[in-house]
């Protein structure tokens, strides 16, 4: 690589970025960055523009001498993948959920089928016909409701990583009314067919909130159903596979928290499962009258627990020891 960029280098003058002092105060510390004037979240500063552009000019000159080089490599790990291919279906309902992608196109197609996989195929996402015009375009939070007839999906047209949900009713194929925006990566639906919950970040990007959302409102109105003040703690929302529970997962590098919820009482409360303490995990799936909780709270390794939903705090089975242990993950990642 260096001897094809020895006849460029000579000749370039890399870009060389300005300082301005700048303090920071934090928790009672001060330092010094000289290049904080770079951060520009709303991308339009022309100083800051101008500087990107020159060092995309420089790398482009640098890297000029290796374009055929580039297109080999490109092509080699290109034909190594098979571009038009299909997901795992999955059964929800009467219908098979999937992904497909197509050769030539840079995203996927979600789709569905009635009965089973030899069914007539219905799009319900097309991404490449919905990314047509944007620099940047990504699907996330994609989740269709208990009654099959109502979907939320969640686009990202500038790359923070903050979506934007819509919902589409599937048997029209139009678009609500509803956009929430600033939305985070989980979410999920209640039981009445017309309540989301779903979680925003903060100012760290840490998700914080998890808020509810009834179609047919605006979103301003929007109810903070859980507010984790707790900055070691990041949240998640989820339902179980069976659509009984909403669940709220409050999770540290060592410690963790479970809320719950019927998911036919999408305005009531959420309770506690176990209340957090240092160096106690645990995640819950439920089935029947009871929650299997699987918690590491009598040692390193984890036990399963067996725990009636009617009085789940009236149990003995949660008293134990408080020691380290690895990081769980929540049942419906």
């Amino acid at each position: 690589m260096s001897s094809l960029l020895s006849a460029a280098e000579p000749s370039l003058s890399p870009p060389i970025a300005k300082t301005v002092p700048k303090t920071i105060e934090a928790h009672g510390d001060k330092r010094q960055d000289p290049y904080f004037w770079l951060r520009d979240d709303a991308r339009k500063s022309p100083e800051v523009l101008s500087y990107l552009e020159a060092e995309n000019r420089y790398t482009e000159a640098v890297m000029k001498p290796t374009e055929e080089l580039q297109k080999k490599l490109y092509d080699e790990i290109l034909a190594r993948i098979k571009q038009t291919d299909e997901s795992v279906p999955y059964r929800k309902g009467d219908y098979w959920y999937f992904s497909r992608t197509v050769e030539g196109q840079q995203y996927g197609i979600n789709s569905r089928k009635k009965g089973s996989m030899a069914g007539t195929e219905e799009i319900l996402l097309d991404q490449n016909v919905m990314a047509k015009g944007e620099k940047y375009f990504r699907v996330a939070n994609m989740s269709v409701a208990p009654n099959q007839q109502l979907m939320v999906y969640g686009t990202d047209t500038a790359g923070d990583e903050v979506y934007t949900l819509q919902f589409k009713d599937l048997k029209t194929g139009q678009l609500l009314a509803d956009k929430v925006p600033g939305v985070y990566y989980s979410i999920a639906w209640s039981n009445d067919n017309k309540t989301v919950f779903y979680t925003v970040v903060d100012e760290a990007k840490r998700p914080y909130k998890v808020l509810r959302h009834t179609l047919g409102t605006d979103p301003k109105s929007d109810t903070v159903v859980f507010h984790e003040t707790d900055e070691r703690f990041e949240l998640q929302v989820g339902k179980s596979k069976n659509d009984r529970f909403i669940y709220i997962q409050s999770g540290s590098k060592t410690s963790s928290e479970v809320r719950y919820l019927d998911g036919n009482q999408a305005t009531a409360a959420f309770s506690v499962l176990y209340p957090r303490a240092n160096d106690i995990e645990y995640d819950v799936v439920d089935r029947g009258d009871d929650f299997y909780v699987r918690i590491n709270d009598k040692g390193r390794n984890f036990r399963l627990v067996r725990v009636p939903q009617k009085s789940p705090a009236a149990t003995s089975a949660w008293s134990g020891c408080r020691r380290r242990a690895r990081r769980c993950r929540m049942p419906w990642k």
